[in-house]
């Protein structure tokens, strides 16, 4: 079989011009007349790469694992399209691993991904703290380590690696002031499930900014950032009669929306509802949805460049950093219905009965 020295003999050209021409991944510019003439060569001398040999000889695989608590969450896709531009530009291969926020699923597939020899690993999304699992999670990470792969965290913290975020719990505080300013006092929020540190930290927000207003914080149900689980907690909170519901992400605020259409409560007239996040699906719901936007692509851009410029040091290493937030305004919400008429609304009684009808 033909070396790739061969190739780029027949070619003219070095070495590493083949290289770029044969990754089947890399987006870096040759030369159209160049591209030809590497073609033509390997063609003729019928080579074909081997991304294995590639890697024994570079000692780097070009392979980024990008490990996720649920794929099919929407929040997550945008971080995950921002790794992939960056990375197809620069010849990196990128391996989605969907653990289902489950530890050991979790450590299982840092296990596989040390194995195939991968260049970082990048965790999304909140901590979810197991100690015999965290244990074994950090000797996989020292293992990473020592033949010079990178690991770090983006939206949310992980095993104490350095993390590519925001500030959740003042992105919640903001949401829960800006409620506040619109008049609201009975604020009921439904958390994500709170072994996740993402979760806990937007709920101390909200309990931040409760508190600091002189408001009781005590209309809490916990939620699991699925819509079936928001649309459940909701349920529960309208039997509680809040005037606003903040919900930790957007998914679970696009079950809030369901649940207040199946008690016929109008939203944002009866009761407003904002989440957390900016999904595409909180913009195109029905009323739009109030929410807490991250800069989720970005985060991901900025994760895969943290990892690029970091593999190019004699010791790799990444620094923590925290993007902006800002809240996005939206038909969800609105001033209470009392601040507005100045008397008694017939939505609870309507509320009680649908609600206690639903269960």
């Amino acid at each position: 079989m033909a070396s790739i020295g061969e190739v780029a003999r027949r070619a003219g050209v070095s070495i590493t011009t083949v290289s770029r021409v044969l990754n089947p991944v890399s987006e870096y510019p040759v030369a159209a007349a160049t591209r030809r003439r590497v073609l033509a060569a390997a063609a003729a001398l019928q080579y074909s790469p081997s991304a294995l040999a590639r890697a024994l000889v570079t000692r780097r695989s070009r392979m980024v694992g990008v490990l996720l608590g649920d794929i099919a969450d929407p929040y997550f896709a945008e971080i995950v399209r921002g790794i992939e531009d960056v990375a197809r530009r620069s010849g990196y291969l990128v391996v989605v691993c969907n653990t289902s926020r489950d530890p050991g699923t979790e450590r299982r597939y840092v296990t596989a991904l040390r194995d195939y020899r991968a260049d970082a690993i990048i965790f999304l999304g909140g901590d979810i703290f197991d100690a015999p699992t965290r244990r074994a999670l950090e000797r996989e990470l020292i293992s990473l380590t020592s033949y010079g792969a990178v690991a770090l965290a983006v939206a949310g913290d992980h095993a104490d690696l350095p993390a590519i975020d925001i500030d959740h719990t003042a992105g919640a505080e903001d949401m829960v002031r800006y409620l506040i300013g619109l008049g609201h006092a009975r604020i009921g929020y439904i958390s994500g499930p709170l072994t996740v540190s993402t979760a806990r930290y937007r709920h101390q927000g909200y309990i931040n900014a409760m508190t600091a207003a002189g408001l009781a914080a005590d209309l809490v149900e916990e939620g699991d950032f699925a819509y079936a689980g928001g649309q459940a907690a909701a349920l529960e909170l309208l039997k509680r009669e809040p005037t606003a519901i903040f919900a930790g992400n957007d998914q679970m605020a696009l079950g809030v929306l369901a649940a207040c259409r199946a008690c016929a409560i109008a939203v944002p007239g009866d009761v407003s509802v904002v989440g957390f996040g900016n999904t595409s699906a909180a913009e195109h719901a029905v009323p739009a949805l109030t929410t807490v936007s991250m800069p989720r692509h970005q985060l991901g851009v900025e994760a895969m460049q943290a990892v690029i410029d970091a593999l190019e040091l004699e010791k790799p290493r990444i620094y923590p950093r925290r993007l902006p937030f800002h809240l996005v305004i939206r038909e969800s919400s609105g001033p209470p219905l009392l601040a507005r008429i100045g008397k008694p609304t017939r939505r609870r009684a309507r509320s009680s009965t649908a609600a206690s009808a639903s269960v």
